[in-house]
């Protein structure tokens, strides 16, 4: 949060509630801040007040830029004391300008902001009637609200922020400051639900000088002010909560801020196949367990078959692949996973054993005394695992040294593999010292491969396959047919 200018000088004519965007949507930008204050600017000495105003939009009369941000507002409005009341605007710092595509004032107390992106970011400044107000206001405000909404993308990083002179208990939020719910409150609870919006400065548990955002005239304080998101980015608030760091400007109210970092949901890696877990080189190599598997595969198939329409050959199909992986999970043997040699050593044993008994004494009493334990196992198998690391890497370099001195290169690449986690392409090699002798190779190895009929100890009959097959007429059409 950077400070506010010091160049604000004074403007008793505005009372405003302001939007103050000190970041950016960018996806190059790891950190941006959104900020909601209601300034009460007809006190505040070290607002801008410049003779110069430009027009944006028909709807937003005023522009003013100041030491490197630019104030958009709308327009206060006269109450029934004949006093100016009311207007919303946003303060936007250059970057956040750079990457602003529009601002528009959609009622008096409702202004959209949009800022580009991925994705792109829609903040709503919004300033609700009090709770004192008629009901009819408050109404109004909230069938405003949702035709604002309606109107902006789903994908969009939407928040609202503003003085919603509501109140949400704890029935209602999670960590409030206040003790039960008002009006208001009922109301904007209703919006939550109904758009999946929830509050960010009561989902992170703060002292209760953070919770507060208003100080009424009674020395009572109570939270009014809020920053609303959608559900669906509500992962990328890493922290939100109020600020006393504006005491100067002479408001009840307090700033409330919240921290964005864009988390994007990860797209999961598919699931590995359960017949990658077979060791298809022992089962090729092994001619005995080749017929035990071909002979479980057809009395589990034949078993299945007998429950199957004859005329659904795709529930055949289904069925075959079915029992001949499940036979396969059963009957065929797995590979071995890799384990790294050096987790096995001696020191690293230790140091993991000790670091879980110690994990365990934190679990069942947490004190300053048992994290400090907890750390200092964690450092201790970390470092036994660099130990362990360098001596197995100082011992695969001697062994290399020694199979290449001994001009064993086949031993040599295999070490060399294993010290660099790298798996060996596999290569079929066909003897033979001229071109026609390895043609002739291979021509003999795909003989043998597709040119013999299938070896089977046990006569076995397909019981999907053999059944009777429908008589299919394939000449031309008859008018009985048509």
């Amino acid at each position: 949060m950077t400070g506010w200018p010091q160049s604000l000088t004074d403007d008793p004519s505005l009372t405003q509630t302001k939007m103050v965007l000190t970041g950016l949507s960018n996806v190059k930008s790891p950190l941006y801040i959104i900020s909601t204050f209601n300034t009460r600017t007809e006190h505040c000495p070290r607002l801008p007040r410049k003779p110069e105003h430009r027009n944006i939009y028909a709807e937003l009369p005023m522009q003013e830029t100041f030491d490197g941000y630019t104030l958009i507002t709308s327009s206060a409005w006269k109450n029934m004391m004949n006093a100016a009341t009311g207007g919303v605007g946003v303060l936007l710092s250059t970057r956040a300008l750079k990457a602003c595509t529009s601002i528009v004032k959609c009622t008096e107390r409702i202004m959209k902001v949009n800022l580009s992106g991925n994705p792109v970011t829609t903040v709503l400044c919004c300033y609700s009637p009090h709770n004192e107000h008629p009901g009819e206001d408050v109404e109004q405000f909230y069938q405003e609200l949702p035709t604002t909404t309606n109107a902006i993308p789903a994908h969009n990083l939407f928040m609202i922020g503003g003085d919603f002179n509501a109140q949400l208990g704890p029935t209602d939020s999670l960590f409030t400051f206040n003790q039960n719910t008002n009006r208001n409150g009922k109301h904007m609870k209703n919006f939550m639900e109904q758009y999946s919006i929830v509050p960010t400065n009561t989902r992170f548990q703060n002292r209760t000088s953070k919770l507060w955002t208003h100080r009424r005239p009674s020395d009572g304080f109570v939270q009014l002010d809020y920053i609303l998101a959608r559900k669906k980015w509500i992962n990328s608030i890493k922290n939100s909560r109020a600020y006393n760091s504006f005491e100067d400007v002479k408001s009840d109210h307090h700033i409330v801020s919240c921290n964005c970092q864009i988390s994007y949901r990860k797209r999961k890696a598919p699931a590995r196949g359960p017949m990658k877990q077979i060791d298809w080189r022992k089962v090729a190599g092994n001619a005995i367990l080749c017929e035990k598997f071909t002979v479980a595969v057809h009395n589990r198939f034949s078993t299945l078959c007998d429950q199957l329409d004859e005329k659904n050959s795709s529930a055949g199909y289904d069925t075959l692949t079915t029992a001949n992986k499940d036979i396969a999970l059963e009957l065929l043997p797995k590979k071995r996973k890799k384990t790294l040699t050096f987790a096995s050593n001696k020191t690293v044993m230790k140091a993991r054993e000790e670091l879980k008994n110690v994990a365990q004494k934190h679990q069942s009493r947490s004190t300053r005394n048992t994290e400090r334990n907890l750390d200092a196992a964690k450092a201790s198998l970390d470092e036994a695992y660099t130990e362990a690391l360098e001596a197995h890497v100082k011992s695969k370099t001697e062994e290399l040294n020694k199979l290449h001195t001994e001009n064993k290169h086949a031993a040599a690449w295999v070490a060399l593999r294993e010290l660099t986690n790298q798996r060996a392409s596999p290569v079929i090699r066909i003897a033979g010292e001229t071109t026609e002798q390895r043609l002739d190779g291979w021509y003999q190895y795909f003989s043998n491969l597709l040119g013999k009929p299938e070896q089977c100890a046990t006569n076995l009959e397909d019981p999907f396959f053999n059944h009777k097959i429908s008589d299919i007429q394939t000449g031309r059409f008859t008018m009985a047919e048509v």
